[in-house]
């Protein structure tokens, strides 16, 4: 797909977690884009234009475009706190590899945070299109500060309890005493549990820069496979 550059209106913002929070836009015709691929938006500041790029975590499949960010301290984040319902705004687009590539062998993601954005993009496809998913599983091992700071926990848990064919796994650096699942950090040992027969599996990392290079890192120790591993760094996380 080529990239091109379309205008459209935000048309909602939902709250998720803490400072998580989806925006939603109008898709306009002839927007089209592959699951876990980005964008740039645009839209007018106080002292003039400003942009930022985003994976969408909404899929081709549903008839808006969505992204979710965390509002952090920073003149584009308090902007688009403010961008008011309707507001226009500049979309440049598709960019980017983060996809599913034809087969059938499992795939696990590694996600950091709000690196579950792009990843989100792809199960909503496969859960609205499971032909396209083809004879594969897919695990999530999903790692979050606290239960409470875990994104689309509701809807992810809901997805493993319908389709067979996915599974999460949450990993908690600052859980509660009665955290019943992995304490600390994605490691190794996690991985040698929940994916047997490493060489079977095609591995996809999204995060802030930080967690992705060490995701980069555990892999090349675990199970270096150059065209079974995939990264989306999340560069000028805010």
């Amino acid at each position: 797909m080529t990239a091109g550059v379309f205008k459209s209106h935000l048309i909602a913002k939902t709250p998720r977690v803490a400072d998580v929070v989806t925006f939603r836009f109008e898709k306009p015709a002839g927007y089209e884009y592959r699951p876990g691929q980005w964008f740039v938006i645009t839209f007018a500041g106080p002292d003039g234009p400003l942009d930022h790029h985003f994976s969408h975590s909404s899929s081709p499949t549903e008839p808006w475009l969505e992204f979710t960010t965390r509002l952090r301290d920073s003149e584009f984040k308090r902007a688009l706190r403010e961008l008011e319902i309707g507001a226009e705004v500049e979309l440049e687009a598709p960019y980017g590899s983060f996809t599913l590539t034809p087969g059938s062998e499992p795939v696990v993601f590694l996600a950091g945070g709000i690196g579950i954005t792009c990843v989100l993009s792809i199960l909503r496809s496969c859960a609205d299109d499971p032909v396209a998913l083809g004879a594969r599983e897919i695990t999530l091992i999903f790692a979050n500060r606290s239960e409470g700071a875990i994104p689309f926990r509701e809807e992810l848990e809901g997805m493993e309890a319908e389709f067979p064919w996915f599974r999460v796994v949450h990993v908690l650096s600052r859980p509660g005493d009665n955290w019943g699942g992995y304490r600390g950090h994605i490691s190794a040992d996690i991985l040698d549990r929940e994916l047997p027969e490493a060489a079977r599996w095609t591995h996809y990392a999204s995060g802030p820069p930080g967690f992705v290079g060490a995701m980069r890192e555990l892999l090349v120790s675990w199970v270096w496979m150059p065209n079974s591993v995939k990264f989306e760094r999340f560069d000028g996380y805010e």
